[in-house]
């Protein structure tokens, strides 16, 4: 899973180079709590243009990939049928590597960085293949990464624990059932559950948590959240809590999920973002008895600047971290760069005409029944895809890592912002 608790160590001097596109968004935009905090974020480019001139990036995976102590980042482009990792040399310098093509890349969405054979060294799950990390990048970043084939993938891939054995297991969702891996069998695949209806997306990119206080991680998916029974094996009891869908969403029921103790009550929530269809929103329910007992409370809309365009698109990225460091849980979002319309009137298009994405962060007041404020990062291209989220610089702050889906500018991208928050 992502490194958003990795160990700090001491930042390097700021490098730029002129690819650098830099941005420091000080100070809060909207309070609505009464509390005012000062944030400080810096943007840079890892790759502008991405290979390929369609449409279509396959999810960020964030890992130390080469073993050097910072984060590097994969991803695949549909038109190439390619999978490729940068490494990071600095903020700013980001040097790509092809780690390999296959045809399910086509249809390529969802990825995860995760040990897949259990070998020390972080592989990358992309779709219905593996890429196996050769293990010494760092000397040999070109070095191939090794195809598997497994029964998993689709719109959504997570990592977690689900047999209690201290690694994390491959999950994925596409559409109905949800499906876990174990990977010391063969990548075997067992079901948990599906919902009553066909869904677009419903985990990533931590739908899993315990939500029943036995220790076990559960999973979610929109309406539903299903039991762990212990270790994995066995049935997985069906349980409900209040997703409401979006009427008329332009590819049907999606949402981006992340399970975490917002409250600090002892109790993991859940928290949640309506995407892939225009009118998304976001939102965390509390939960109040052990998963049977839920509040849904939806985040204040971010505010718009005189003369953009109102409303809200497709709050396609989705992180919870501590990102001010005082000590509880934020939550992030960020709309989806994507002009399309869907032109199959009643369905919504992907965003209002015209209306410029934001990146967002909802400050926790960390009172006992907590307030938020809103913070805006960003305003404009570039925008938010599967966002991800670790200490890409190793200095103990939590850093948000991000590629677009289908540009709304001149090209295909993807992007690291760091943050600078004191």
């Amino acid at each position: 899973m992502d490194n958003v608790n990795k160990p700090s160590k001491s930042r390097s001097p700021l490098k730029l180079s002129s690819r650098a596109l830099l941005f420091v968004v000080l100070g809060l935009l909207v309070t609505a709590c009464g509390r005012q905090r000062t944030m400080a974020w810096t943007h840079f480019v890892i790759a502008n243009p991405l290979p390929g001139e369609g449409w279509g990036t396959g999810s960020t995976a964030l890992a130390d990939f080469d073993g050097d102590g910072d984060l590097d980042v994969a991803l695949s482009r549909r038109s190439v049928l390619t999978a490729y990792w940068f490494e990071r040399r600095d903020d700013s310098t980001w040097v790509r590597h092809e780690m390999g093509a296959s045809e399910h890349l086509a249809r390529a969405l969802g990825s995860e960085a995760v040990d897949v054979d259990r070998d020390g060294h972080v592989d990358a799950a992309i779709n219905n293949v593996w890429f196996r990390n050769p293990g010494n990048l760092r000397d040999n970043p070109d070095s191939p990464w090794a195809i598997t084939e497994y029964g998993g993938g689709g719109h959504d891939i997570i990592a977690a624990d689900i047999n209690g054995d201290g690694k994390d297991e491959l999950v994925t969702y596409h559409g109905k059932e949800v499906y876990w891996f174990d990977h010391d069998n063969d990548l075997a695949r067992f079901t948990i559950g599906a919902g009553d209806t066909t869904n677009h997306a419903g985990i990533a990119p931590r739908g899993a948590g315990d939500l029943n206080g036995d220790g076990a991680l559960d999973i979610v998916i929109p309406g539903y959240w299903f039991a762990n029974p212990g270790d994995g094996a066995g049935t997985w009891v069906r349980h409900q809590w209040p997703h409401v869908p979006i009427s008329h969403a332009t590819y049907g029921t999606s949402i981006r999920c992340w399970v975490a103790d917002i409250d600090r009550d002892g109790e993991n929530d859940i928290v949640y973002s309506d995407c892939d269809t225009g009118n998304s929103h976001v939102y965390w329910c509390r939960n109040t008895g052990g998963g049977a007992g839920w509040e849904r409370r939806m985040l204040p809309d971010p505010p718009t600047r005189p003369g953009d365009v109102p409303g809200t698109g497709s709050w396609h990225s989705l992180g919870v971290a501590d990102f001010d460091n005082d000590g509880d849980l934020d939550i992030f979002a960020g709309e989806q760069e994507d002009s399309t319309v869907s032109g199959q009137e009643p369905r919504l298009s992907m965003k209002p005409k015209g209306l410029k994405e934001r990146g967002v962060i909802w400050l926790n007041d960390g009172a006992d029944d907590p307030s938020f404020s809103i913070y805006v990062i960003h305003v404009d291209n570039p925008g938010w895809h599967d966002a991800r989220l670790g200490d890409v610089d190793g200095d103990g702050d939590i850093d948000i890592v991000s590629k677009v889906w289908n540009k709304d500018g001149e090209h295909y991208h993807a992007d690291y912002w760091r943050n600078d928050t004191n």
